[in-house]
Formats: structure tokens, sequence, C-alpha cells
């Protein structure tokens, strides 16, 4: 799905940056299990080719090859060798890392690696800043991560609780990660399975933006967010 005239939205939480053949992404939150493994957690671990399927799937149906992050790269900013194991992935896979703005969970990324994709506060994409999101954000074309948003609506019920989705859509159920678009703005919904999803829904800022649902293998929009409850909501007594 093309928005904002540069950006393809795919079904693998990665946005093209058509014009630089560029995917970005955020919020992989990458050494997830080990850090919850720490805190005495019995998470299974998950390898850098099941973590980053979807990127690959991007990079043969787009021809992309440059990539870059707009925080939350790691779960744990002292987990120096997960960083290094991606390092070496991009590089048997064929990536340029190009940028990776540190996102609030990075920590000591900005302060103890030197490397050249690293940009402390954004990252300049054709006439698009590259953000975490975690702060103000300028005026201008800004695209950014950090919110997770999704979308979370239930029929018959309106409790809203952040948890993990697997992207089911149905007339009565939708729980599905998405993309937030406005004027010169796009929000990432987050890379990382594990991530808990702020429902848009719940969000009265957000209300002008259009909701780019990932359904299955595609994105489908959703419209603006402002009408996007009681448009549902009569879809579903449509099915009842």
């Amino acid at each position: 799905m093309r928005v904002l005239d540069d950006w393809l939205l795919t079904a693998e939480r990665v946005a093209v940056h058509l014009p630089s053949a560029t995917a970005v992404l955020a919020d992989p939150h990458l050494g997830y299990a080990q850090a919850r493994r720490r805190s005495g957690e019995a998470v299974p671990s998950d390898c850098l080719d099941e973590q980053l399927a979807g990127l690959l799937r991007v990079r043969e149906q787009h021809r992309v090859r440059r990539l870059a992050i707009a925080g939350d790269l790691l779960e744990e900013g002292n987990s120096h060798s997960v960083l290094e194991e991606l390092e070496e992935w991009l590089l048997r896979k064929g990536f340029e890392l190009t940028a990776v703005v540190p996102g609030n969970h990075d920590g000591e990324l900005s302060v103890l690696d030197k490397r050249d994709w690293l940009y402390p506060e954004r990252f300049l994409l054709g006439g698009w800043q590259v953000r975490h999101g975690d702060g103000p954000l300028p005026d201008g074309l800004v695209v950014h991560g950090h919110e997770h948003p999704c979308l979370r609506w239930t029929h018959r019920s309106r409790v809203i609780r952040p948890r993990p989705f697997d992207g089911r859509l149905s007339p009565n159920t939708i729980e599905s990660s998405c993309y937030l678009v406005g004027p010169g703005r796009l929000v990432l919904p987050a890379f990382s399975a594990d991530a808990a999803g702020v429902n848009v829904l719940s969000v009265r800022r957000w209300r002008p933006y259009r909701c780019c649902v990932i359904a299955g293998d595609q994105v489908v929009d959703f419209g603006e967010l402002a009408t996007l409850r009681p448009r549902l909501t009569a879809a579903g007594r449509r099915c009842d």
C-alpha cells in the first residue's frame, strides 16, 4: 500500500522509502528473550532468522538492501553481543545498515557505540526525518516508532488492554498492528512480535490520522480514526 507519495507500507511491519529503496522499521527490541531470562522468566529464544524473517521477505519482494531503524533496536542497551550478532547477520544477508536512531530502550548504545550508522537524534532520508518518537517531534516530514500502534476492537466489549496481538480480523473482532498516516507523519508499528500495542482508538491526538491495518499479507486502509469506531460498530451490527 503506497502512502504520502514516498512510502510503501508492507504487511511485514516494514515501510519502504521508495525513492531511496530503503527499508525502515521501528522497535525490533532484539534481545527480548535474553533480557526476560536474565530476570528469571522461562522464555524460549528465537534466532535472528526467525525474528527477522519479515525483513528478508521485504528484501526479496521489493529489492531493498538498505536498512534504517527508528529506535529501540535492542530490548536492553547493554546487549552488545546481540548487536554484534545482528551486524554479522546483516552482512551475510546482503543488507547495508544505513542508520540506527537510538530509542529509549537502547540505553548505552548512543554512548558506547561510535559506529558510522549511529545517528543520536535523527536520520535524514530524502526530505524525511527518521526519529524514534519518545520526545517532542519537529515540524516537517517525520517517520517514527515508539508508539506501537495497533487496532483492537470488539463489537460486544470496549475493554482495552495492552497485550501482544495475533492479527485477527473478523466482523466482530479486530486485533492487529497498524500504521498511522497523517499530514507529513508516518507512525510505524512495532516490528517485534513480542511488543504489546497501544490501541489507536484510545488516543485522541491520533483522531485525524488514517489507520492502515495489517490484515494477513496485505495492508488495508480503514480510514480516519475520528470516525472509525462508529463505522466498525455499524459493520458489526450488520453481521449480528
